[in-house]
């Protein structure tokens, strides 16, 4: 059994973390679907550079990154 208190820190940020990806969603218009950006996630959730809510290659938040339809991932895997 983890640590509850890590735990909970890593879903509060975790919520911060949405919080703020949802926020910055708001002002953008060219967004990918949903299933799109789910495909993408899956491939950022494997991937050696995924530094907990940011890739390591870029710095930005996967969850931003992959639901913007114009980008791409940094290390070309999607």
């Amino acid at each position: 059994m983890g640590c509850i208190g890590c735990e909970l820190k890593e879903a509060i940020s975790r919520m911060d973390v949405d919080s703020l990806v949802q926020e910055q969603l708001s002002f953008e218009t060219d967004l990918a679907g949903e299933e799109l950006r789910d495909q993408r996630l899956e491939i950022c959730f494997q991937c050696e550079h995924l530094s907990q809510h940011t890739c390591g290659k870029c710095g930005c938040f996967i969850r931003f990154r992959a639901s913007l339809m114009q980008k791409s991932c940094p290390d070309r895997k999607w």
